[in-house]
Order: structure tokens, then sequence, then C-alpha cells
């Protein structure tokens, strides 16, 4: 299938894609930039952040990306594919450092403008008898900010009356006989706010990651599905999809009104050795036209709808280039930002007869 032509002129990935509305099909412009931190003297905590090289520029992605196995385990990095955000997603891909020493229980979170949450992360722990409370937790260095380790559950064995926390059904403690529980694995992440006392408390699942589309407030806002549906709108959207479902931020990491790029933040215990990174949201403003021939040009100053801070990757990009001299060198500081924006109008016969152009204005 032919696409519309793109006229990037800018360091960050642009590509078109045809997606679904529910007014119709629409031609969609997503950008994603890819921003390194530069570590400043004389704390490795302050400096800037630059543009990443070409080779090391991050795709859109067409889909999920898991921690493990599909459907198994918790969202990674989610899809940047969608027509509109009503707000801006913030994403955190980490592990949690404890600071200093192993220890059995330590905090970690993120703030960004005026968003924050903590979690607080505990040793290997298991489930008392019957899920009536947890054992103490043996000391820890670090782990995965995932929601495996949350509180949450899928239990299917009886087919007919399956059992799951849709908030978070890869977690841990959700279970049809609670007798199965004993001396299994325990969450190891959660609120402070409401620590996890036995398994019929139900606390929400905790976590700074992406959701995926099956959990729960998403699945809700996909709309209704049936025969007539099928007769009458696929593969259109029906019309009661609510544009909330595509946002996929954990719970308390939404921004409304979207964000702007250029605000402050901080992560704590995200980062190796723990402690605290302060950063600015890189600035960057664009302007996407959309050209469609036979139309008036469509001139969008986009919001940013994601922003993902990923401090794993150059952990992973490090030790991977120890092993093998021959990949490209890792990124220079201990975080990763990714930023997107998008653009779209209803899609022309002709996909060639459209055209994205896309400038970047000089932040003020």
């Amino acid at each position: 299938m032919s696409l519309p032509h793109v006229d990037n002129d800018t360091p960050y990935v642009a590509e078109p894609h045809l997606l679904c509305d529910v007014d119709g099909d629409r031609v969609v412009a997503v950008v994603k930039a890819t921003f390194e931190h530069v570590p400043g003297p004389p704390h490795p905590t302050d400096g800037t952040f630059e543009a990443a090289p070409a080779f090391r520029r991050r795709p859109v992605r067409g889909g999920d990306v898991p921690w493990g196995k599909p459907e198994v385990a918790s969202i990674r990095y989610p899809s940047d594919l969608c027509v509109k955000k009503p707000g801006t997603d913030v994403i955190v891909v980490a592990r949690a450092f404890a600071p200093g020493e192993p220890t059995p229980t330590f905090d970690c979170g993120v703030r960004l403008g005026k968003l924050q949450k903590v979690i607080r992360i505990t040793g290997p722990r298991v489930w008392l008898p019957h899920g009536d409370g947890v054992s103490s937790p043996r000391p820890i260095d670090s782990l995965e900010v995932r929601y495996d380790y949350a509180f949450g559950g899928y239990d299917d064995s009886d087919p007919k009356k399956i059992v799951e926390l849709a908030e978070n059904p890869i977690g841990r403690g959700v279970v049809r006989d609670t007798a199965v529980l004993e001396g299994t694995a325990a969450p190891q992440i959660e609120d402070p706010q409401t620590p996890i006392r036995n398994a019929s408390s139900r606390p929400k699942p905790a976590g700074l990651g992406a959701i995926g589309r099956h959990y729960e407030p998403r699945r809700q806002r996909w709309g209704t599905y049936g025969p007539d549906w099928l007769e009458k709108r696929s593969p259109l959207p029906p019309p009661d999809f609510d544009e909330r479902a595509n946002l996929s931020a954990s719970p308390g990491l939404v921004a409304t009104p979207p964000l702007l790029t250029g605000e402050e933040g901080a992560l704590t215990n995200l980062c190796e050795g723990g402690g605290g990174l302060s950063f600015v949201l890189p600035k960057v403003r664009l302007v996407i036209t959309m050209k469609v021939k036979g139309r008036d040009p469509v001139v969008v100053r986009p919001y940013v709808d994601t922003v993902i801070l990923d401090t794993l990757g150059p952990i992973e990009h490090r030790l991977l280039s120890k092993r093998d001299p021959k990949l490209p060198p890792p990124p220079l500081g201990p975080l990763v930002i990714e930023l997107v924006w998008r653009a779209s109008v209803l899609a022309p016969r002709r996909l060639t007869d459209a055209e994205i152009v896309v400038r970047e204005e000089r932040a003020r």
C-alpha cells in the first residue's frame, strides 16, 4: 500500500499511518523524538538532554512490547499507534534500586510537572495460609517495576466463573481458592498508602508503567461491539468509543490538560545505585501540516501526548555493548526520554494525494 509522502526537517522519526476512527479512515502523522541525558559536572544528576543520533533513534512502535511472553507478562513499551490521546501519558520503564545496601522495603517514584506518584518495593515474600497475610520480606537490592509483581491475577480454573482483577489480570494474589496461595510469591510492589494486608482486601495494584489494552479502566472505554456493530460499523470503532481508551499510563500518571514540554521532573531510586535524578523535559514545539489534494492544508501545533522515561534501556545497552564490541556505543547518561506527537486528517481515496510536512519551531 502506498502511503503519503513525509517531508520531515527534524531530527525525529516521523511516519504516516492509516488508522480507523469513529468518523472514518484517517491519515495519522506520528512523530517520535528520542533524547539522551548528558550528565554534567560536578554531579551526574545534573546535565542536559540531546537528540539521539540516527542509529539510536527509537522507532514508532506498531504494537505493545511486553516484558516477557505476550498475554502472560505486563506491558514494557506501549504501542504508538492511535488517532488521538486526550492527555499526556507519562510512562516509566525502569528497575527500582535500593538506596545503599539491600533492604526489605524502600520507596521509589516519579514527578513530572504536577504529576507525582510513589510506590513501595519489597523483597521476596510469600502468602500465608489462605492469603490471610504475607511473610516478612527478605532484603532486596533491585526489582523491575512491572505489574507482574503487583497485586492482581486471573484464574480461569472454572471457565464458567472466571475470577480476575480487571485492573491487573497478570498480578499476584487473585485466585478462586485462596488455599492455593500458601507459600506462593506475594506482591512486591504496592501503594505505601494502602499496604497489602491479605488477599481478600483486594488492594489496588500499584505501578509506574503502561497498562494493557484489556486492563480497566481502558477495557470499558473501547465501546460496544456486537452484531449491530459487525453489520453496520466494522472495522470502524463503535459510536460510543471513548478516546481515553488510548491512554496507557498507570492511574495517576495521565496529565490533563496535556504537558507542554519543558516541565521539571525527578526520579527517585529508579537509577543504578538508587538516589534521585532531577531533569527538565526537553522543550520541543512542532508544526505538522497535513496536505490533501483538493483541500485546504491543515496546520496543527500538537501537544506531546506520550512521555516515556526509560532508565533501563541504557543499562541493557551498556551490558550488551560489553559483550559485543560491534554494537554502537550506549547512550551517554542514565535516562532516555521518548516524546510522541500526532496529527490527523480524514484520508483521501488515494493516500498518495496526501502529504505530511513536519517542522520544529523555536521553543520560547
